[in-house]
């Protein structure tokens, strides 16, 4: 055995034991990157690596590797945390400086989305498809909402509700950071907002015609 692997295998069976809670979070936080890498076909023995950890950690804090896939994939479609990201924006801040915040948020998780879809070769599940909808609906309510709240401070200034804004915003930003729909170089969140708030014409001038 080289040295490195015995100053390894002796970091791995003296870590710090963490709360199952934390424990989980962190097999979770490792395995991502190695879905979007290697699918379902991942390995325990590279998430065990990655996480820096024994093989049986895993094991005590899932029961299987599929329960851990799947706890990863319900983390990464739960949009809890990005409306909870999106609320916690400065509501007194421009309205242009928040709505760059939101849609940075936004694009992450939608990479994360996108990125698993690909390497794990989802698709709507042909059972329980009414309930899959049902929850893409609460769940694109639940984003609109957290948007519009950030577009209220300055209603008086939209050619629309909040709420309508908020959904053109949503749309718009999957659009153009989709890897195939979108264009790569109008995926900075400063260009969808510009687009967003100012279209692609140039404003009226206000001079006045010369005699």
């Amino acid at each position: 055995m080289s040295e490195y692997s015995l100053i390894r295998l002796l970091t791995v069976s003296r870590a710090t034991p963490l709360p199952l809670d934390e424990r989980r979070a962190a097999l979770i936080a490792a395995t991502e990157p190695l879905l979007e890498q290697f699918g379902r076909d991942v390995s325990t023995r590279q998430i065990a690596e990655a996480a820096c950890v024994a093989e049986g950690t895993i094991f005590r804090a899932f029961p299987t590797k599929d329960a851990l896939i799947d706890a990863v994939l319900e983390e990464v479609f739960d949009n809890q945390r990005t409306c909870d990201e999106i609320a916690a924006i400065d509501p007194a801040l421009p309205l242009d400086t928040r709505l760059i915040a939101a849609v940075t948020v936004l694009q992450a998780r939608l990479r994360r989305v996108f990125a698993l879809f690909h390497s794990m070769r989802l698709k709507p599940p042909d059972k329980d498809a009414s309930a899959f909808r049902l929850r893409q609906r609460d769940d694109n309510e639940k984003l609109n909402a957290a948007v519009a709240a950030l577009f209220d401070p300055d209603h008086d200034r939209l050619r629309m509700a909040p709420e309508d804004a908020a959904s053109a915003l949503r749309t718009v930003t999957f659009s153009l950071t989709h890897p195939i729909l979108g264009d790569q170089r109008f995926t900075q969140p400063e260009q969808i907002v510009d687009l967003i708030l100012h279209g692609i014409t140039n404003p009226p001038s206000t001079e006045r015609p010369s005699c």
